[in-house]
């Protein structure tokens, strides 16, 4: 504090450990420990890594980062800190990240928290504090099947709409009915063609699904007769109408998230080091975010036809979106044909042949 570059405190204002100037808001914390381990100006280390573990030493005998928390519940009403400490000295607390997609359908991390423990209890206070802070409710929560979360969002969400993520689920179809069978049939594989399969009626799946299970002999499975009970919230045929439906199907945005953040933190982390891992990963997503924004604006896209929609749909999309739709526009113009164009009240009826569908009907589509 007194080496702080010759900065003098006396106007600064005290709010429990922190100082903070008045014209510019800066802070500085006051960190209590004793003289052989607090740092002073002039201090050589030999590397980094011996510098990087004095400060480690130092925040852990100041208690610095429990302090600045503790006492952050003293002074802001709608912060809360609950911790404990192992006999190993590491803390029993989960992570609980808060993820939503950007306009370029990128996972962004729009908060997070460390429970103490994984009971309906506190996730109903987590969402609560989300609530409080965000103002309005999310329109749909996609989760795994963790039943405390389910009863959680149940009383604190009931306008949102609460979906079981895919991946989740079908990540379990081998350990669930043996790798023996899943490896050596094609049952993974029908399976798999009506749950992902965002087109198919309803009254098909259903159809469906009782015939794949005969046939390898699984109509009495007890997990498959489960996730077929609680179909209406994971199957996309049940919900490919509403709105943000795709957050449902992705498979790979919440193992990407959980790898994204494996990259930076990892269990054996103290809290001290954790929070500095925390900021450096919301620092990479704060980049691509800004760089995506940037090669929208500056960049051109590569056209593959000379088609108006291509082009049009260029300058509307973001350009990670484009690449998706441009792939969609790609598959219509080789693939589908229009076969009749009517009039029907305010609307033109065209029905369209995809020569890639097994199925004999058209598709018709209003404009």
């Amino acid at each position: 504090m007194d080496d702080a570059a010759g900065t003098d405190f006396s106007t600064y204002k005290e709010i429990g450990i922190e100082l903070v100037s008045p014209s510019t808001g800066i802070k500085y914390y006051k960190p209590v420990a004793n003289s052989s381990s607090k740092p002073v100006v002039g201090m050589c280390f030999d590397s980094v890594d011996e510098a990087f573990e004095f400060y480690k030493q130092y925040a852990r005998s100041s208690d610095m980062m429990l302090k600045r928390l503790l006492n952050k519940m003293e002074f802001l009403p709608n912060f809360t800190c609950h911790y404990t400490i192992k006999e190993d000295g590491r803390y029993e607390m989960v992570f609980v990240p808060f993820t939503c997609t950007d306009n370029h359908n990128r996972n962004v991390t729009v908060g997070a928290a460390l429970l103490g423990n994984e009971t309906a209890d506190s996730y109903r206070w987590l969402l609560l504090t989300f609530l409080s802070t965000f103002g309005a409710p999310p329109q749909v929560v996609v989760t795994d099947q963790d039943a405390a979360m389910k009863r959680a969002i149940k009383d604190v969400l009931p306008r949102s709409r609460h979906r079981l993520c895919m991946w989740h689920i079908w990540d379990k179809i081998t350990s669930k009915v043996g790798a023996n069978l899943c490896c050596t049939t094609d049952f993974k594989k029908r399976l798999g063609r009506i749950v992902w399969d965002d087109s198919i009626p309803i009254d098909e799946f259903e159809r469906q699904w009782p015939i794949i299970l005969s046939d390898f002999n699984l109509s009495e499975h007890e997990w498959l007769g489960d996730i077929y009970n609680i179909r209406h919230d994971w199957i996309p045929a049940y919900y490919k109408d509403e709105k943000l439906s795709g957050l449902m199907r992705t498979t790979s945005r919440c193992e990407s998230e959980n790898h994204f953040f494996k990259k930076f933190c990892n269990r054996k982390s103290n809290l001290v080091e954790f929070l500095s891992h925390f900021d450096s990963a919301m620092e990479v997503q704060r980049y691509d975010h800004r760089k995506n924004d940037h090669d929208t604006r500056y960049t051109d896209a590569q056209l593959w036809s000379t088609f108006h929609l291509e082009r049009e749909a260029a300058q509307i999309y973001t350009r990670t979106i484009f690449l998706d739709q441009q792939l969609e526009i790609d598959y219509a113009i080789n693939n589908c044909v229009a076969m009749s164009t009517s009039k029907v009240d305010d609307f033109v009826l065209v029905e369209v042949k995809d020569f890639l569908k097994p199925c004999t009907s058209y598709f018709k589509v209003f404009k």
